[in-house]
């Protein structure tokens, strides 16, 4: 995963990261979070982008029907994906498909997560490399977690 520091540089909208992440937290129970989350990034889907990545998608995957494109653009309209989700994925799915075709769960699936350490995790990463750990990642403090009840 990506240092959060180096992502914090490619998505200035991190400011609303602390909540995100509990709301995250509340509703998933894991340590990571997506880059692409609307209060992380707040991007927007535009014509021209589909234009492109569906023009991408047919010159590197011509035999694909014309169906395909019509249900992907749906589907990526209604799941809420940004200019930034949709480039990503179809770029990935560009330089990962080891299938004759690619699918559209294939391209929807696709999400870039940021790894949350607990305080445990950082003190053992603080012992192992020093304190220049603080230099690659970021302090955030959550209020409690959905399995603890508050203190």
């Amino acid at each position: 995963m990506e240092k959060l520091n180096e992502l914090m540089v490619q998505v200035p909208q991190m400011k609303n990261l602390e909540n995100s992440l509990q709301e995250n937290l509340q509703q998933t129970n894991q340590f990571s979070i997506s880059i692409y989350d609307g209060k992380i990034y707040d991007g927007k889907l535009t014509t021209e982008c589909i234009i492109n990545e569906v023009k991408k998608l047919k010159n590197a995957f011509p035999s694909l029907p014309k169906g395909f494109y019509d249900v992907l653009t749906d589907r990526i309209k209604e799941l809420g994906f940004s200019d930034a989700r949709l480039t990503d994925a179809v770029n990935n799915m560009i330089d990962t498909c080891i299938y004759p075709q690619p699918t559209i769960a294939n391209l929807i699936s696709w999400d870039k997560r940021i790894k949350l350490y607990n305080y445990q995790q950082i003190v053992e990463l603080v012992n192992q490399y020093g304190v220049s750990v603080w230099d690659h990642y970021k302090a955030v403090k959550i209020s409690a977690r959905p399995s603890e009840p508050p203190r």
